[in-house]
């Protein structure tokens, strides 16, 4: 089986590459992201509906709301997930990964499509507008600056000194934010 990288490959690949799942191809975290990554799997045909797994959360020993305060972290994502099994889509995936620096390189679809999908699976607006990502990696980072971008890490989070522009960059191809206040001002 001959694959080939498309845009809507790329996003799955964003989406996927923060937040994966031991088991196949998947995802963890909490019902939008979730049904973000099932409707973009069964769209793109890379599986039928009736391969599709999903595992629910186990049960806590303790609650978020019996955690003092500093010790929550609000992009801890739910442990649900859902999954599908395909080794030459796993094989495929992974080698993207490893070379995203090539891969994503220039500015166009195919790396829009692929921080698209990065920002939905780890990324967050904050109230006062600040745009972050977790979770990353250098690679990530690197990327990001050869884009333009000029992130800036603090602790474990990747700031932007632009965001505007980065938001304007993959406003087209995001999912979870497409309806942000934010994003509809850009």
């Amino acid at each position: 089986m001959k694959l080939k990288l498309t845009p809507e490959l790329s996003y799955i690949i964003g989406l996927w590459k923060e937040t994966r799942t031991r088991e196949g191809i998947g995802v963890y975290g909490g019902e939008e992201h979730l049904s973000i990554f099932t409707k973009a799997v069964l769209d793109a045909g890379l599986t039928e509906s009736t391969k599709l797994l999903a595992s629910s959360p186990k049960e806590p020993e303790e609650s978020d709301e019996e955690k003092p305060m500093e010790e929550q972290d609000p992009l801890e994502p739910e442990k649900s997930s859902v999954y599908f099994y395909h080794t030459s889509y796993r094989k495929f995936f992974q080698k993207i990964i490893d070379d995203e620096l090539e891969r994503f390189k220039y500015k166009n679809e195919y790396s829009a499509n692929f921080l698209a999908g990065l920002f939905d699976a780890v990324g967050r607006i904050s109230a006062d507008g600040k745009v972050s990502l977790s979770k990353c990696t250098q690679k990530d980072e690197m990327l990001l600056y050869r884009l333009g971008f000029n992130p800036v890490r603090r602790g474990k989070l990747i700031f932007f000194t632009r965001p505007a522009k980065f938001l304007a960059y993959i406003k087209p191809f995001t999912r979870k934010y497409k309806t942000h206040a934010i994003l509809s001002r850009i």
